[in-house]
């Protein structure tokens, strides 16, 4: 208990004083802030020497705003710094200081019957999200050199026991669409014969690859994985229009996974007019004892009732007991 006591009064000073620097604002006062039009050639000075590389003389000017004016500033600075092409040290440096720092003036609105409170200007946050961003830019092309130096391990380069493996996996995922073919065809190569990749733990690379190069053997690869938002998110766009054969193909490849399966068998079903090989697959699917009558009332379900009336004619047994109840289910 003393030891507490003792932790307390270290600490409530400090607690203290966060609560006390905080200055709460309503939505109005940030817009009539915002609409000033004495804040805009203030902001946009600072934003000169942000160009300009001036670091020391634009935290002495910073400095010299008023408060509310400054974190404006800073958010704005911070927005700007994502133009990649003009990063320097000094300004990495200035935004990992702002980074760390806590925004004082706070706003306060309501939201659908409670109250939200944030940061008027989320300067702090913004920084991050541009630190992030350009550490990914760094990772990015270092993966691309040692890719064009046939040096990129893939499996140790997006080791899951990284610190920094989430970084790494957007980094190579948002890579993956701006290569060129001869690039994509050697990245593609390095992932089916790395042994060690099926340790990573989720299909983000693996569906970029599939999107990407669009290779039937890829997408096996994926199917045959363990199902996460990744590969369903690859299967769902395989029936944006315009839908090809080989979308067709790979719909009904996906139908393997047991995950996987239900969503394909549906995207199909939702194809309009039915390819005959879609009308062959449906046709085995709603044979199946188990899931049949399901399948049926879905045809039936995206507007495909003729062809079932048609079906029902020239089948027998399961099959057509199958497609009868179906149709049953939905037109009651």
């Amino acid at each position: 208990m003393k030891r507490l006591l003792i932790l307390l009064a270290v600490l409530l000073p400090t607690l203290l004083l966060g609560v006390s620097r905080a200055v709460t604002l309503s939505p109005n006062d940030v817009a009539a802030h915002m609409a000033d039009p004495s804040s805009v050639s203030k902001i946009l000075y600072a934003t000169k020497l942000f160009d300009d590389n001036d670091m020391d003389t634009l935290n002495t000017y910073l400095d010299s705003l008023p408060e509310l004016l400054k974190e404006e500033a800073l958010t704005v600075l911070a927005r700007s710094a994502l133009d990649f092409s003009h990063m320097t040290p000094e300004r990495e440096k200035f935004l990992v200081t702002i980074s760390r720092q806590q925004p004082k003036f706070l706003v306060k609105s309501q939201g659908d019957g409670f109250w939200v409170t944030m940061p008027a200007f989320n300067y702090a946050g913004e920084a991050k999200w541009v630190l992030n961003r350009w550490q990914i830019k760094l990772m990015q092309d270092e993966a691309m050199r040692l890719l064009n130096y046939n040096q990129l391990n893939l499996s140790k380069w997006l080791s899951f026991s990284s610190n920094d493996y989430a970084l790494r996996r957007e980094a190579i995922v948002t890579l993956v669409p701006t290569l060129n073919k001869t690039m994509l065809d050697k990245l593609v190569a390095l992932y089916l014969d790395d042994k060690n990749i099926v340790w990573i733990p989720d299909n983000a690379l693996l569906a970029a690859l599939a999107e990407k190069s669009g290779e039937a053997k890829v997408y096996d690869l994926l199917w045959l994985r363990r199902t996460d938002s990744s590969s369903l998110a690859a299967l769902q766009k395989l029936e944006m229009p315009p839908v090809t054969e080989k979308h067709i193909q790979l719909m009904i490849a996906a139908t393997a996974n047991p995950v996987l399966a239900e969503t394909a068998v549906r995207q199909l079903a939702g194809l309009h007019p039915l390819p005959q090989n879609v009308k062959d697959f449906l046709q085995k699917q709603i044979a199946d004892r188990q899931r049949g009558r399901d399948i049926a009332a879905l045809i039936a379900q995206k507007g495909h009732i003729d062809w079932l009336r048609e079906l029902e004619e020239t089948t027998s047994g399961v099959t057509r007991r199958n497609i009868r109840n179906g149709l049953e289910q939905v037109e009651g």
